[in-house]
């Protein structure tokens, strides 16, 4: 029998080097879902998953090294497994949990893989990354792209890979190694930053469009925003459920959309996680509270600020390239801070030709213990939030929507 060998697409960038670190053992990952009308055949998602991995690079590469000691994608040429789950009555939080708890394993391929619950009225379809190939709005457009491909619709012509530095203009040296500079240990014997032991959970809940209208008029009469008003309230929700915050202060970070500041394609997710927004303990106003959270996440949508965050992470990797190091460097500035993460308007017509979107939901990410992710999506009108953690906060999403129908 002949083995394929896997063949050098690239060295990786400093973004996507970092995310590999973050997630060695593959335990951190996070999961799309969608729901559509009707039974859908597991022939049809394969062949629907195996065209939309024709046409993207990074959906079919696993991690490795190249012979000098460079961190590559490497392109074994696999398909995206597909698993198949029995119709039940569990929600597709729990699906989105199994599968979280499942790793995506750097050194297997592809870095992505599919499942799909099939009932009578409608099949559930469930994408999960490892967060070196794709972002959140990656992930949504190659939702879009298994949903147009099952549709019968053509599909856009194949993209082009390129590392996130050289779309933005920014010069990085691809030397990511994986042996310190002073000659540490490789890779393989690193201490992994998960262990299978700690289980994501994940919970969600709806906000319905006649709430969601109601905020956005409110919103509006403050000059603010929803995602100002949900930043404040998930601060304020952890400071007062969790008694980690009691002494010191509270970072909730916000990834920005920034593609269109860089042109950069569609499919190619841009959100960088810099505005970084305090909260303590005090007797602050809510909407004190809002108008500082705007004014904080507005200082970082700039090109300028964008551009720094990118350079700085990719010269603390070069100033000790190796993968152990990049690792510490999570464990160091990672835990015990919590991501608000807002998709927006979520870019999926509700039909594509006979397919019916039925529903779909912001992304479930699981990461480093401790650290609380919520996740905010629109889409047909409702917005829904979703609420990630290995050994978080308990409630956080119901004392969120108790301050936002309060205040």
């Amino acid at each position: 029998m002949t083995i394929a060998k896997s063949r050098t697409l690239r060295t990786l960038g400093a973004l996507e080097h970092l995310f590999a670190a973050y997630g060695e053992d593959g335990t951190m990952n996070f999961t799309i879902a969608a729901r559509v009308s009707g039974m859908v055949s597991e022939t049809a998602v394969v062949a629907a998953l195996a065209k939309v991995q024709e046409r993207h690079v990074l959906l079919g590469v696993s991690l490795g090294w190249s012979e000098d000691g460079k961190h590559c994608f490497m392109v074994p040429e696999r398909p995206i497994s597909l698993t198949s789950i029995a119709a039940s009555t569990t929600g597709w939080e729990r699906i989105a949990e199994s599968e979280m708890n499942r790793p995506l394993v750097s050194a297997d391929a592809p870095l992505v893989r599919a499942a799909m619950v099939a009932g009578f009225r409608s099949t559930t379809l469930f994408l999960t990354f490892n967060h070196a190939v794709a972002d959140g709005m990656a992930a949504v457009f190659v939702m879009r792209q298994l949903l147009t491909a099952l549709s019968g619709a053509e599909l856009t012509a194949a993209s082009t890979d390129a590392r996130l530095e050289d779309r933005i203009g920014l010069e990085v040296p691809p030397f990511f190694s994986n042996s310190a500079a002073s000659g540490g240990t490789a890779a393989p014997d690193a201490v992994p930053l998960h262990t299978s032991a700690l289980r994501a959970t994940v919970n969600s809940v709806e906000i319905d469009a006649d709430r969601l209208a109601k905020l956005q008029q409110t919103a509006r009469s403050r000059n603010t925003t929803i995602n100002s008003m949900i930043t404040a309230a998930l601060g304020r929700s952890l400071v007062s459920l969790n008694e980690r915050w009691s002494e010191e202060a509270l970072r909730v970070m916000s990834p920005i959309d920034l593609r269109s500041e860089f042109e950069v394609p569609e499919h190619v997710g841009l959100s960088l996680s810099i505005a970084i927004t305090p909260f303590e303990r005090g007797g602050t106003a809510f909407w004190d509270e809002v108008s500082r959270v705007h004014q904080q996440i507005a200082k970082f949508r700039q090109r300028k600020m964008a551009l720094w965050m990118v350079g700085d992470i990719a010269k603390r990797c070069v100033d000790d390239p190796s993968y152990e190091a990049t690792r510490q460097r999570v464990l160091k500035h990672g835990p015990f801070d919590s991501v608000m993460t807002n998709f927006g308007v979520l870019r999926m017509p509700t039909s594509i030709g006979d397919l019916v979107v039925e529903k779909m939901w912001a992304p479930a990410l699981r990461s480093i213990p401790g650290q609380d992710v919520v996740a905010a999506a629109t889409f047909d009108g409702g917005l829904s939030l979703v609420h990630t953690c290995v050994a978080g906060t308990e409630g956080l999403l119901a004392r969120i929507v108790e301050i936002l129908d309060t205040e």
